[in-house]
């Protein structure tokens, strides 16, 4: 995931993934929270897991599960296999998962056919009562209601570097008003052995 500038590390960077043993799944994929009620502040929709980029945690990456259907529990089940330090002035966040991260098993592992994904940014991860609101981003027009709950579907079957060009242009740059929120373009690499 890339930022139009450089990476704040007060503010909020991670990517939100649900996998599907279904190539074509019909579930709302992960999706930003933008306004109250918040729940866990951050994500909505079909969500298994997320990666999060936090300067304040050793190491930088983590990947958490979520255990409750409301979104509000979840718990870390480890670290990327590789991930890129994110130093003063770098404007983007790389790791990489094995698939037995992914999955909810080792045994569904093979059965996985998709894998929903969203990138999202903010500034702050609202909770409980709390009336201000935050400024983020995530795939789609965040300036246009119609576009605020898009994600992606990737085949987990073959590889492929998925893209922002190769999913029409989906975010776009310059809809967030903090340029260090703003995701200006994203890829995801699928390697089956």
């Amino acid at each position: 995931m890339t930022m139009a500038q450089p990476i704040n590390p007060n503010f909020v960077y991670l990517v939100a993934m649900h996998a599907s043993t279904d190539a074509n799944p019909t579930t709302q994929g992960p999706i930003p929270v933008i306004s109250q009620p918040w729940g866990n502040g951050f994500v909505a929709g079909t969500v298994d897991l997320f990666v999060r980029w936090d300067p304040l945690t050793s190491p930088n990456y983590l990947v958490y599960r979520f255990q409750d259907a409301n979104l509000t529990q979840y718990f870390q089940t480890g670290t990327p296999i590789n991930s890129t330090p994110v130093n003063s002035g770098d404007n983007r966040i790389q790791f990489e998962l094995d698939i037995n991260q992914i999955a909810s098993s080792t045994a569904i592992a093979p059965q996985l056919q998709s894998l929903q994904v969203n990138f999202l940014t903010m500034d702050r991860v609202p909770q409980g009562a709390d009336s201000g609101g935050k400024t983020y981003d995530a795939l789609g027009n965040t300036q246009l209601p119609s576009e605020i709950n898009d994600f992606v579907v990737i085949p987990l079957n073959r590889s492929a570097v998925y893209n922002n060009s190769n999913f029409a242009n989906l975010e776009p740059s310059g809809d967030t008003p903090d340029p260090r929120l703003d995701i200006v373009n994203w890829s995801v690499e699928v390697r089956v052995q």
